[in-house]
């Protein structure tokens, strides 16, 4: 039988390929893993940076949850549970500065820039490698849970395909299509960039850890050519583990720990309809089947909406504009305290209230509520 060799906190491991359990839990212990710069009295524990945002997954998704934004009496912001996201409606990422603001540093190294948080909006402040390009926008992106992606990974890419309605040909005024990210069908992250986990949670490791995989071979992370200092930093790769700092035997078994989180449990209200009558159902597809017929409640199409001028950040991600947003599933709004893509909502009565472009309409049709017919709506929400 085959085995994997692998190191946890110092000790080695012998696993069987078909022990799912047992891989479940070891990349958990990957995903909470706080990691080091190199060189480290370990290799299984090295690599971090040079720049960052968190030292591991589990600071930036508390208990596999949404981020929580720490923030100091002056206003300023720890790294973690958010990200500054960069670039132009081009698509350009910001030539100094690159997809992202890593505002933390290992040793001999200094963070891109300090973040303020004020009245829901980010404020940047000592720019370390002087200014952005004349056209580079930059926005907050709160981390999304984790809870469920297996099966939303299990979605199949024609149920996708037969949601989408790109020119409004049923002239309902919802007009959601798919990202294409590298010929694929992008489903995870706030633009849908990502099409499987395995390339969501490569990307974070890049850009939010500062670590090299088999999808972002750089040990340098989002370090760009204007960074030269951080390009010739210190690296974790190891010929133990491909020449990277997380291999794809690393990577396989975090993928794993994703897919296996559970879903919330579904709620036990009914709102009369109203969900749909108001149309929200028309974008937060209350139900999905996977391609093996499993019924999931997430209340998401996986799709990109135009969502107005409110939400619009000037960003362009792959296919995606500054305006257009991934349908947010809806599942675990219980345990939501912030919401939209930035935080800037502390309800989800407020987060409708910047929803604009095609949820104009089912704005104005909540808005025209009752009260009694308001409350009742909002507690089941809330209650996903």
């Amino acid at each position: 039988m085959k085995k994997y060799i692998f190191l946890i906190g110092g000790c080695l491991l012998a696993t069987p390929s078909s022990a799912d359990t047992l891989d479940f839990a070891m990349g958990k212990a990957l995903f909470d893993r706080p990691w080091t710069s190199a060189p480290a009295a370990t290799q299984a524990t090295d690599g971090l940076g040079p720049l960052f945002n968190a030292r591991s997954c589990l600071a930036c998704h508390p208990k596999s949850g949404r981020g929580v934004i720490d923030r100091a009496e002056n206003g300023q912001l720890s790294g973690r549970g958010y990200v500054i996201r960069i670039g132009n409606e081009k698509g350009e990422d910001d030539p100094v500065y690159g997809h992202q603001l890593q505002t933390n540093a290992i040793h001999g190294f200094k963070g891109e820039a300090k973040v303020f948080y004020e009245d829901g909006y980010y404020k940047l402040t000592e720019l370390t490698y002087g200014e952005m390009a004349e056209d580079s926008k930059f926005a907050g992106r709160l981390s999304q849970p984790l809870y469920g992606l297996g099966l939303l990974d299990r979605i199949s890419d024609e149920t996708l395909l037969a949601l989408a309605d790109p020119d409004d040909k049923n002239k309902d005024g919802i007009s959601g299509r798919v990202n294409m990210v590298d010929g694929k069908i992008g489903r995870f992250a706030w633009k849908a960039t990502a099409p499987t986990l395995e390339i969501q949670a490569a990307n974070a490791f890049s850009n939010d850890i500062g670590m090299s995989t088999p999808v972002h071979p750089q040990h340098y992370g989002d370090c760009t050519k204007a960074q030269q200092d951080c390009r010739q930093g210190p690296s974790g790769a190891s010929p133990q583990f491909e020449n990277l700092e997380i291999d794809s035997q690393m990577l396989h078994l975090v993928t794993t720990y994703l897919k296996g989180l559970k879903p919330p449990a579904p709620t036990t209200l009914k709102d009369d309809g109203l969900f749909t009558s108001t149309g929200c159902a028309a974008c937060h597809i209350p139900v999905l089947t996977t391609s093996d017929g499993r019924k999931v409640q997430a209340y998401t199409d996986l799709l990109l909406h135009n969502m107005g001028d409110a939400l619009a950040d000037g960003i362009r991600e792959g296919d995606a504009s500054g305006r257009e947003w991934r349908t947010q599933p809806l599942w675990g709004t219980r345990d939501t305290k912030l919401f939209l893509h930035d935080g800037r909502a502390k309800s989800v009565e407020e987060a409708i209230s910047f929803h604009g472009g095609e949820a104009q309409s089912a704005k104005e049709r909540f808005y025209n509520l009752s009260k009694g017919a308001k409350t009742k709506l909002l507690a089941f929400i809330n209650s996903l």
